[in-house]
């Protein structure tokens, strides 16, 4: 048997012992170092493995586990954080990634999808916005009623406002206290919040414009 045949299974095999020490997190890339090891018992040499590995995709496979095990580890943990749009954002890659059947697909159908999807960026954005509508609100709720103070914190109310409705058009009071990803960034309890909405309320009916 030629040292490059063995170099190869070594190389396969130590893979696996690696990809093995945290299973859960290369569930794809265990199964790939697997098939390979497996070609490798069966094709019995070098020029064998080389025709059976041109055969079948030249090894994509390995470019789609190592990928696969990227975003659905990720998207484990977006949805324990509740992070809806990052989940639904790296679903769609998965399935791209799937779906390709060259190398050179996967990598353009990739690079196509980074550059039109905005989901996660979207997330970013409401989630930055909504610290400042907070601590907005905050401030005209203690502002002298036609202060300077309470003029400096209705505009700021105002552009993180429209900066949060261009990211999330569905955004509402009632999806602030119950979107995870929205409630878990505020520091106010229930309570607390109550005072702020009767505000919100207030600036968002125009009563301050």
């Amino acid at each position: 048997m030629d040292n490059s045949f063995e170099m190869q299974k070594r190389y396969f095999t130590s893979q696996l012992k690696q990809f093995g020490t945290k299973p859960k997190l290369n569930r794809s890339r265990i199964k790939d170092c697997e098939y390979y090891l497996e070609m490798m018992e069966e094709a019995g040499s070098s020029a064998e493995f080389k025709s059976r590995i041109q055969q079948t995709g030249n090894m994509l496979s390995t470019a789609k586990a190592e990928s696969c095990d990227r975003y659905d580890n990720r998207t484990f943990i977006y949805e324990k954080l509740g992070q809806e749009r990052k989940v639904e954002e790296d679903r769609l890659r998965l399935e791209i990634i799937e779906s390709a059947e060259t190398h050179s697909e996967l990598c353009q159908k990739l690079e196509d999808f980074e550059q039109c999807t905005k989901l996660s960026f979207n997330e970013n954005k409401a989630i930055n916005s909504l610290g400042s509508i907070m601590n907005a609100l905050f401030h005209l709720n203690t502002d002298a009623p036609g202060s300077g103070d309470e003029e400096r914190s209705l505009i700021k109310f105002q552009a993180y406002w429209k900066l949060m409705n261009e990211a999330d058009p569905d955004v509402s009071w009632e999806k602030i206290m119950t979107y995870r990803p929205y409630r878990d960034c505020i520091i106010f309890t229930d309570e607390q919040m109550a005072v702020l909405e009767r505000k919100f309320v207030e600036v968002c009916d125009g009563r301050h414009s």
